[in-house]
């Protein structure tokens, strides 16, 4: 009679234990590797502090080119004379995954070449994911950029939905 009664109390712990196992790891993480081509703003509006740049550029999301992906952004620059002659500068990167209701939104700050256009190239920078909608509703995570110079740029998006 114990040893039924063990059994039956060691499979509920086990059940227990499975399902809450799933349901805390739902969600998962996973990379979206994005690329594209040499960007070019599409308006610089000022100089100096307050410039902004805007842009917008196809992307390649995993390998994969389609038409309704694509990348738009605008960079405003804050400070002059950072770590050197660098300018410090804020981002507003909208990723658009097959329609714009799919949407991962990337932030934060680079240092910037002095009046370039881009980050230099060979350098990496690292921005915070502030939210998604449609297919990324809720997503959190980092984005790793670079730029690859004449081979355009990278992005892989580090994911937890």
């Amino acid at each position: 009679m114990k040893s039924k009664l063990l059994i039956s109390l060691a499979l509920i712990v086990v059940t227990v234990t499975a399902v809450l196992s799933l349901f805390l790891n739902m969600g998962g993480s996973k990379e979206i590797v994005v690329t594209h081509g040499v960007v070019s703003p599409t308006s610089t509006i000022g100089s100096g502090i307050g410039t902004v740049r805007t842009f917008n550029i196809p992307i390649i999301v995993d390998g994969v080119s389609e038409i309704d992906n694509y990348l738009v952004g605008t960079l405003s620059t804050l400070a002059e004379g950072v770590k050197g002659d660098q300018e410090l500068r804020s981002s507003n990167l909208i990723f658009v995954f097959k329609e714009e209701a799919n949407q991962i939104v990337l932030g934060g700050i680079s240092l910037y070449p002095a009046a370039g256009a881009t980050i230099a190239i060979g350098v990496e920078t690292i921005r915070p994911i502030i939210g998604g909608s449609g297919t990324y509703e809720g997503v959190t995570g980092q984005v790793v950029s670079k730029n690859l110079g004449d081979d355009g740029w990278s992005h892989v998006l580090q994911i937890k939905l």
